[in-house]
């Protein structure tokens, strides 16, 4: 029994979470539960927890302190407290184990977490533009009509160089669609020169379809969803852009969409919003990447 709980029981909780962790990493499992720059990490920890399990293997321990009443508290000092010790420890990643994130979160998460139509609603965890793509990512101001109609210029970088610039940015389909991600259409909303780039021109995306039920007075207006995620999977918020079709797509909530439609930014409430007017809608697959960082 000295020898159970001394250098079997420990062994094994440490090598069922390092299989875990490594089947997660191999399987892309934890593509849906870190972001990228953490990944790497959560596989150094696997195999350090492995080569854990193992020296517990190799190499015998004193079992004197694991079965002395001098050891610890009065539950660890009994057979089954000892037992429930390790289950405690090996219950979380074996539900995690469990868990498959391949399909997305569901409908009551996303309904629970609140879903992000603008860029002021991620508030501070609002996404950074990476090196090289300042220019294109980073907010000039919004432009808002003004009481003649015209539009309010806010930005003073000189707009021809800017367009140049947010142009090269842009991944396009051979008949001249714009390939984006949801956030892209947030940034837009925001940003004077991006929205030049995407106003009136054919865009395609994927998300997740779900009705919307706060800006749809005439009922055929839903969200395509995604999961922005700064670092791991509990700090994961639903993004969305509103999209617009003639009649309201018959899809199960949460499905898979790829959408194409005409990108517009009108002003709603005193606030400029993303509304992809719909020209096609089909089922799609998950991207790779479900989530956006």
């Amino acid at each position: 029994m000295k020898s159970l709980f001394a250098r079997w029981l420990p062994a094994a909780t440490l090598a069922t979470w390092s299989a875990v962790l490594l089947y997660f990493h191999f399987s892309m499992r934890m593509n849906a539960m870190l972001a990228p720059e953490f990944r790497v990490y959560a596989l150094i920890a696997a195999i350090v927890l492995g080569v854990m399990a193992l020296s517990f293997v190799a190499f015998k321990g004193d079992a004197t302190c694991c079965s002395s009443g001098e050891c610890g508290h009065g539950l660890s000092r009994r057979t089954a407290g000892k037992l429930l010790t390790f289950f405690i420890l090996l219950a979380p990643i074996v539900v995690a184990a469990r868990f498959d994130p391949k399909d997305g979160f569901s409908k009551s998460f996303v309904e629970n977490r609140g879903t992000a139509t603008s860029l002021d609603q991620l508030g501070s965890a609002a996404p950074r533009p990476a090196d090289g793509k300042a220019d294109y990512r980073k907010p000039v101001g919004l432009s808002l009509p003004s009481k003649d109609g015209n539009q309010s210029a806010t930005s003073s970088q000189p707009a021809a160089a800017e367009e140049s610039k947010t142009a090269d940015y842009l991944v396009r389909k051979p008949d001249g669609t714009i390939v984006a991600e949801v956030l892209d259409l947030l940034y837009a909303a925001q940003d004077n020169l991006l929205r030049k780039d995407f106003e009136g021109k054919s865009v395609e995306l994927i998300g997740q379809f779900m009705p919307d039920s706060s800006n749809n007075a005439s009922g055929n207006r839903f969200k395509a969803v995604r999961m922005f995620m700064t670092c791991c999977a509990a700090d994961a918020r639903p993004v969305a852009t509103l999209a617009e079709a003639e009649k309201l797509p018959a899809f199960p909530e949460m499905t898979w969409v790829r959408i194409t439609g005409t990108a517009t930014f009108p002003v709603e409430k005193g606030r400029r919003i993303s509304v992809l007017k719909v020209e096609k809608i089909e089922k799609a697959e998950p991207p790779a990447e479900a989530m956006i960082y």
